[in-house]
Parts: structure tokens; sequence; C-alpha cells
């Protein structure tokens, strides 16, 4: 047993092989009684049967330490519950009837073994791990403080119940038998959910419901307590899908509480969740946060040696250093997912955790009413730092950086003491402490970390985004959490980064504070793109033509007709086509000779040049007497110029004439 500081969260971070920890009670009501050990629920959330043989588990802290209780030759079927109980096995069929239970496994401490064998958990806060056969980590939850004889409890996904502790009527929770009660759900015999709530939706949300009671009557699913905008629509015995009614906009954003009732006449109960709606095209995007402990540097290890004996990990900005610049967040500010501009006067950057219960902000930074947050161009990274320059972090700047006119990104740094460009009022506001200028109490770590951002209406723009929303957990005090896919009002919260999915991770080897993100792809290195939000109009061309890379360059053919990017840029034509510029006349030769041709007329970057030629061969520049201009019905982006010469003297046979740009 031990006893850990207690913590705010009930946090489930791993769970594989099908196996999830879904009940762990930490204490009897009835302590000193012949029955009241500690127990644990395991559940099998597979389609496959899988065998404990091998399996073992732990209350240690650290995976590093080795599990030493062995779990006994047990099967656990699919959608099976079992008990591991902290109590003898002469005692296991009082605690079964205590709970009304048939034929669930309950396993006696005494079937495992190993020199712990179940010592108990701790009440004030402790974790529970399972291990496979080859020693990996399969499931894992771990808990606070939980209320002498209720049991904490966990939905199918691993993710913890609303609320956090066991409540009878809902979620299969009754009372035993002893007195005083406990109140939990052990097993699976009771009537109770099967599915795990989808708690998340954006545009549109959807929820397969499945309720059953074992060796009863099957429930019929009905409505509690929904938003409007959702509708619970009857489907086969036992189940029905909760969806929504119409499209989700940004005025849902924000916690709706759900409560769905599964009933076969005789009993009955609740399952109660919270629907969190996100916001389908966020203005601002959470882009990267540093999650680096003080004592640690990026990727663990020393100043001088990495934790994986690979080269050195660092910060884009700060370097190798300890702490990686202390507690930092960055966002992308992307609004339209185009150029312009956002007024960024009176919105809030919320910082916090999901404590079981929803979003929760712990630290508030307010965004004063500065000009300068006006006109926030999109494409700015955006960077708040609890340190300032002379703390090892950075002061406030704007602007700083700004490659606007041809990469497309700009970046902005505030410091979160800044008494000019955040409006600080006290600790119980603002949830940080600001004194004899140290900003402390920042609560941007390994823990749980998530961000919200609301407009100067109170609208949430976006979050929350953070470990536990994508990925669900992982993320450790020696890395940062990053958005491994471009900038755009596009990017979802809830897609975690996979190997062939671009989202929101936490395996960077290094950090980009202030700097758009690297993250590996494939056998190479991508590197975000802020060409969308560029003022240059060949760059905006290249990311609406859907080029990228080597096959973006001004000089380079992807189509292979013979015509460069740019020269289709500036004359039309498509570069992924073989095709043809717009249409040019024949010159007229007279007094002057004119051409009439059609070239881009929105990019007053573009510099357009003539030459001429008598062979094809040898070309020089050729002086325009006068130029006039047109529309171009096809292409509003473009259009007709006539252009006028003078005759050469004396005539040539053949004079040719073309128009280049740069």
């Amino acid at each position: 047993m031990k006893t850990l500081a207690p913590i705010l969260a009930c946090i489930v971070s791993i769970a594989h092989a099908d196996l999830v920890i879904t009940e762990v009670m930490p204490k009897s009501a009835h302590t000193g009684t012949a029955v009241d050990g500690d127990w644990w629920e395991l559940t099998n959330t597979g389609s496959s049967a899988v065998n404990l043989a091998g399996y073992t588990w732990d209350d240690t802290p650290t995976p590093l330490l080795p599990s030493i209780s062995y779990f006994p030759n047990v099967t656990i079927q699919p959608g099976e519950s079992i008990i591991i109980l902290q109590e003898a096995v002469a005692n296991v069929a009082i605690w079964k009837t205590a709970w009304g239970l048939g034929s669930t496994q309950v396993l006696s401490r005494e079937l495992f073994v190993g020199g712990e064998s179940f010592s108990g958990l701790g009440e004030a806060g402790d974790e529970v791990n399972v291990y496979d056969p080859f020693g990996n980590l399969v499931a894992h939850a771990e808990f606070g403080t939980v209320p002498a004889g209720q049991s904490a409890a966990f939905l199918r996904d691993g993710t913890p119940i609303y609320g956090l502790t066991s409540s009878v009527g809902e979620h299969g929770a009754v009372s035993s038998t002893q007195s005083p009660a406990d109140i939990g759900s052990p097993g699976d015999a009771r009537i109770h959910f099967r599915s795990p709530p989808t708690i998340y939706g954006m545009s549109s949300y959807s929820y397969s419901v499945n309720a059953t009671a074992p060796g009863a009557a099957t429930p019929t699913i009905s409505a509690l307590t929904v938003p409007s905008f959702l509708t619970l629509t009857p489907g086969a015995t036992g189940k029905a899908v909760l969806a929504s009614n119409r499209a989700l906009t940004l005025a849902d954003a924000g916690n709706h509480l759900v409560r769905l009732l599964a009933s076969n006449g005789s009993t009955s109960t609740v399952q109660e969740f919270l629907v969190t709606v996100l916001n389908p095209s966020p203005s601002v995007i959470l882009n990267e946060y540093n999650a680096v402990s003080a004592a640690n540097f990026l990727n663990g290890g020393t100043l001088t040696s990495d934790d994986d004996g690979g080269a050195l990990s660092s910060d884009a900005y700060f370097g190798r250093i300890a702490g990686n610049g202390g507690p930092w967040v960055e966002f992308a500010v992307v609004g339209n997912g185009g150029v312009g501009t956002l007024d960024l006067r009176g919105w809030k950057i919320q910082i916090g955790r999901n404590l079981g219960s929803g979003f929760v902000a712990q630290n508030t930074l307010v965004l004063s009413n500065h000009a300068n947050w006006q006109a926030i161009p999109t494409g700015t990274l955006l960077t708040f730092t609890a340190n300032n320059t002379s703390q090892g972090g950075l002061d406030s700047g704007f602007a700083t950086r700004d490659r606007r006119s041809t990469l497309g990104d700009t970046w902005t740094n505030i410091w979160m003491g800044d008494p000019t460009f955040l409006t600080y009022t006290n600790s119980t506001v603002n949830g940080f402490v600001l004194s004899g200028g140290i900003v402390s109490g920042i609560s941007i770590d390994n823990s749980g970390t998530q961000f919200r951002v609301v407009d100067a209406a109170n609208r949430i723009v976006c979050g929350p985004v953070g470990e536990g929303v994508a990925p669900l957990s992982g993320t450790s005090s020696r890395e940062v959490f990053e958005l491994e896919n471009h900038p755009s009002p596009a990017i979802s919260p809830i897609v975690a980064s996979s190997p062939s999915v671009q989202g929101y991770g936490d395996g960077a080897t290094d950090s980009t504070f202030g700097s758009p993100n690297r993250w590996l792809e494939g056998a190479g290195t991508a590197v975000q793109s802020f060409l969308p939000y560029s003022t240059d109009g060949y760059a905006q061309w290249t990311v609406a033509k859907g080029l990228s890379g080597g096959s973006a360059q001004a000089s380079a053919d992807p189509d292979g007709d013979g015509r460069d990017n740019l020269q289709e840029y500036a004359f039309g034509g498509h570069p992924s086509l073989h095709d043809a510029a717009y249409p040019a006349s024949a010159p007229l030769a007279g007094p002057v000779v004119s051409w009439t041709y059609v070239r881009r007329g929105n990019d007053p970057a573009l510099v357009f040049g003539h030459e001429a030629s008598l062979n094809l061969a040898q070309w020089s520049s050729v002086a325009v007497l006068g130029t006039a201009t047109a529309s171009f019905a096809a292409d509003p982006a473009f259009s007709t110029v006539t252009v006028t010469f003078s005759r050469p003297v004396p005539a040539p046979g053949k004079w040719f004439l073309r128009a280049k740009a740069e």
C-alpha cells in the first residue's frame, strides 16, 4: 500500500488489449468488520476472451518498477467484468452476497502470487496498473481522494463517470447490504449501460446507446435530460441512438448535461454525462504547450546527454535548458483560413483541466483593450510565457517576426504578467499570483492540461483542447504537446496523431516555441505551412492548387507541359494539368505594333516585361509604348491587355514577341 498527496482528477490513462479498469473501491464505509477489503474491477471491452495467466498488477507509481502480483490462470470473457478483492478466499462468498452477485468472478488476494498480494489501496489517492506477460502496461487507473464507501467509477472507454464516484441509481450502482452500506457497481450482473457515451461533438454528434440486464428483461432506453439539439431515437431492444437534429454551431459550444434511463420495469439505472460541443470552425487554435517540468530537460537526460542516447532534443528558441523555458503555451490565429485580421480585445485564455465533470478553468489570461490587440493578422503564432526574459522566458513583443509577405507566419509573445497587454485583477479572478514581477501558479504541466479560448462575447471559440481530449493521456514531464498538422479552422481538438492521421500528439523529439511545428512523418520531418495566410499572391495560388514542397517552387513544372508554375500563375493554366495559357492574339503591324493577350491583374507584385526575336533563338528586351487594360470575363483575377511597340526599322520579315513575368 502507498499513500499519495490528494490529486483532483480521476484519470484512466491506458486501455490496451481491450482491458479497462472500470471501478476502484479504496476504502469501505464499514471498516473494522469481517469483510471490508478494498477492491477493483477489470473489464474486457473487446470481442475475444483474454486469459490472464502471466498477467500482473500493482499499485506502484511507476511502470519502471517490477509488477509483483501475478494473476491466477483465469479467463475474462468478452464484456465480462471481474473483481480483484482484498479478502481471504473464505470471505469471498460473504462479500458477493452483500452485493447480490451470482456468477461474477471474484478473485481473492490469496489467489495472487507475489510479495505484495494486494495490501490495499491508498484512500487519499492511488493507482492500479495491469501488465501483460511481456511487461507492457495494458490498463491504468489513477484516482484522487475518494469518499469512504463510494467507488471511483469509470466508463468502458476508461474515462471517469460524471461526478467521479458512484451514486445509487446511476451507472448501475447500488448499495451493498452491509451497514453502513457501500455504493458501487461491481460485476456486470445487474442492469447497466455497456456503451461509453460520446462526449464531444463539433458540427454533428452521434452516440449509439446500448444497455443490458443479464438474466432479466431487456431494458428500454429513454431520455430524461437532453439539450434541444439532440434527439433520442429508439432502436432494437436495449438500443437507441442519440444524435444531433441540426448542425451544431459556435452558439452551442460548451457543456450540456445528458441523462438517459435504461429500465425494464422492475429495475432501472441512469447514465449521466456531459456532451461538450466544440466550435466547428475555431478562429484561434492550440498549437503547442510545454509540459517539461522545471527539473527536466526536453526528452529527459542532462544538459549534455539525451535519455534516448540520440541527438540532444532542444527548443527552437530556448535551446536545451532545464524546464524548456518554463510554463508556456502557443496558439495559432487562423481566422477563416485565409488572409485577414482578428480583433482579440477582451478575449480570455483559460488554462485548466477536466476533473470528471467538464473543463474547469484554473488560470485565466484576460487580453486587455490595448490597440495592439485590435487587428492581429491571421497566421500569427501567439505565445504566452509565465517567465519574462530575465527569468529565462521572454518579454512581450508584437510581430517580432513578420513573414506575412512570404511564408505567411507572424510571431507575437506576451508575458503573463504584462500589465499593458493583459488585465490582471487578483488571484481569485485570474487563478494565479502576480507579485513583484513574478508570475506563479500557472497550471501548464503534464497532468491533463487543457485550454479554452473565449471571445469578448463570452463564446467558446476554441477548446477544450489538450491532454485528456486527444490524446487521452501519456504526456510526460519531459515532453511538449503539439499540433502535428497545418493550422486551419478545420483542426479538430478530438483528433489524436497516429502514423496515418495528423492531429494532436506528444511524441515530438523537439519543440518550436514561436516557430512552425515540426513532426516526424514517414521517413522525414514535416513542417507546418502558413502559406494560406501569406499576403503573397503566388503563395496563395500554390495552396489553392494543392502544391507543396518542391512542386510549389516558381521554377517547377509539376505537370510537365513546358510551362513552369510562375508562367501558369501569371498567364493562366493549372499546374497539375497539361494545358495552355489564356488566349493571346497575333501581333498587328501598322505604324506601331500592337499585341493583345491575357495576364494576371490582381497581383501588383508581379512585374511584366516583353522581349522580341527575329528567329526564336535570340531574345532581347523591347520597350512598350503604351498599355490598355480591359476585364477578362472568364476569370476576374486576370485582365486583357493590349500593348504597343515601335515598329522595327527596317521592318523584318518576321518579328516575334513574348511576355514574361517575375
